[in-house]
């Protein structure tokens, strides 16, 4: 045989031999498709279509990061496991970014308890760092919101670890707050208080613990007789102070003030001084507001020799308006004239002065709207005859607005 006719039989062959022939006589080998528990899916997001859903740029492995954490976990799995330790890393992680920290606020919002559990369990263990970051702490905060019994007893014994630099740190302070407003028992709020109170006068001091001692007071009525015999020598530090003072009104705002004497006696000694105070002023405001016709008195008696100086003060005349306004006829009569002078000798030049000025025209105003007819008329003819010198003036337009009111005319 040449070698022109083995190669026709060869190609007459492989034309005949085709590789699907071939198949029907090879064994048939069936291979089980594997299946893939729920918890493994594959990421089919790409980068484009996640930024035209979210409007977010990211990153493929940012996507599956994400896509993976808010994935049921697989069931059976146990603290301590691979995948629970991974979780709990992309929780932390997520946690201290603002916004899938914002993200996972909303999951909990709409998870069911079971779902919360998950994501209180992973978080628990890293609570001493994510208290106090500047995004996680708004997450604690959400989480403490839904906390059931059990967790609330696991936070308690969390923040007494440390819970003098939880209340010094900013964000701990505010998730430690979170806490005190959520919980549903008195008894998680009141080892806080008792490991807190031999610096109680720090705390109402403080720029973030003011805010603790408040909720103290709202949230355990029961504690606020401790609460007073603890600051009660240190009141008047307490008034002048910008975030003590904030504590002092929280006190005059939820009790009866027979229950604030201790603090009354000591705002009373020292009303003088506290009347032109920035802060102190809001207190001794407290104490007109609900006090007896004895403090009423005992602040007038204070005042006295004070009123037209502390009328033309930026805080004072608050004091001085509201004092009007407490007093009874006898004691406005004897106000206004200390202020404006007696009948028959008023003082022209200090009324014209008081209705101009950007605070005593707020006094002049209340003795229109309390004083006698023949305080009314002399407040009348001073502004009648400065009227065109007053009319320019803002401040003034306020008493002459009011004069018309009453029926003045200019």
């Amino acid at each position: 045989m040449n070698e022109d006719s083995a190669h026709r039989i060869n190609r007459s062959v492989s034309a005949q031999i085709s590789p699907a022939s071939l198949n029907k006589y090879a064994p048939k080998i069936t291979r089980p498709t594997p299946e893939i528990p729920k918890y493994q899916c594959c990421n089919l997001l790409s980068v484009s279509l996640w930024e035209s859903i979210t409007g977010e740029k990211t990153t493929p492995a940012r996507i599956s990061q994400i896509i993976d954490t808010f994935l049921p976990q697989p069931p059976g799995t146990v603290v301590g496991s691979p995948f629970y330790s991974q979780q709990s890393s992309q929780y932390v992680k997520m946690a201290k970014d603002r916004q899938d920290c914002i993200m996972l606020q909303e999951q909990i919002d709409h998870a069911t308890p079971a779902e919360r559990d998950t994501i209180f369990n992973v978080l628990y263990p890293h609570m001493g760092d994510l208290v106090c970051d500047g995004a996680a702490n708004f997450l604690i905060q959400k989480l403490c919101e839904y906390l059931n019994e059990e967790q609330q007893t696991r936070m308690l014994a969390f923040f007494m670890e440390d819970v003098q630099r939880i209340v010094d740190h900013p964000n701990g302070c505010r998730v430690l707050q979170k806490f005190i407003e959520s919980t549903t028992s008195p008894s998680n709020i009141d080892p806080i208080f008792l490991a807190l109170l031999p610096r109680f006068v720090e705390l109402c001091s403080s720029q973030n613990g003011n805010h603790i001692a408040q909720r103290f007071i709202i949230k355990i009525p029961q504690r606020v007789p401790d609460i007073i015999n603890k600051i009660k020598t240190h009141v008047y530090d307490l008034v002048v102070d910008n975030w003590g003072c904030r504590v002092i009104q929280q006190l005059f705002d939820r009790l009866p003030i027979q229950e604030l004497i201790p603090l009354v006696d000591e705002v009373l000694c020292r009303a003088e001084t506290l009347a032109t105070n920035q802060f102190g002023n809001y207190v001794v405001q407290n104490i007109l507001n609900s006090g007896t016709p004895e403090h009423i008195q005992a602040l007038i008696d204070a005042f006295t020799g004070h009123f037209y100086e502390f009328s033309m003060h930026k805080f004072a005349s608050n004091v001085i308006e509201k004092c009007i306004r407490k007093a009874n006829p006898q004691q406005q009569n004897m106000i206004f004239t200390e202020i404006i002078g007696p009948e028959g000798n008023y003082n022209r030049p200090r009324i014209k002065e008081m209705v101009s000025d950007q605070f005593g025209n707020y006094v002049i105003q209340r003795i229109i709207e309390f004083g006698t007819e023949s305080q009314q008329n002399i407040i009348y003819l001073v502004t009648y005859d400065n009227y065109n010198f007053l009319f320019k003036c803002s401040y003034a337009k306020h008493v002459i607005s009011c004069l018309t009111n009453l029926g003045y005319e200019f």
